[in-house]
């Protein structure tokens, strides 16, 4: 999908809750990190996607989910806002493509306006993981 139809969703569909998505994955790595502090910092990430992987009340399938993440959780290297980005795309972008067609033929997005959405949840992940790391 391309970076306009990307930014494009987030423009159509703020009311799907961003930022309520950032903040609790930020929350659920907190747990995760004071239960089990002594645990691997690949761990705890890929327990935090396992955790949205087997969120009940998914958009989709549990398959298409891990087909989503499958990547990042074999990636050794990722980081918590790595970690973040692909949940926030997958559940605010790509799992509602179907919706974007439908919506597209009702707005008229500038794709400047678009690329400043995308870009502004963007930083709010990075500010969001940078105050983290600042009061650990």
């Amino acid at each position: 999908m391309s970076l306009f139809l990307k930014g494009l969703l987030l423009k159509i569909f703020p009311s799907f809750g961003p930022k309520r998505l950032i903040d609790t994955q930020i929350s659920v790595y907190k747990r995760l990190k004071k239960k089990f502090p002594y645990a691997a910092e690949n761990d705890i990430l890929n327990s935090l996607i396992m955790s949205r992987i087997n969120t009940p009340l998914s958009p989709s399938t549990k398959h298409e989910e891990r087909l989503h993440y499958d990547s990042i959780l074999q990636n050794t290297n990722k980081k918590l806002e790595d970690v973040i980005w692909a949940m926030f795309e997958y559940e605010n972008i790509l799992s509602r493509e179907a919706e974007l067609n439908l919506q597209l033929q009702k707005i008229n997005a500038q794709p400047a306006e678009i690329e400043q959405e995308y870009q502004k949840w963007k930083k709010y992940i990075m500010e969001c993981v940078e105050k983290l790391r600042e009061n650990s």
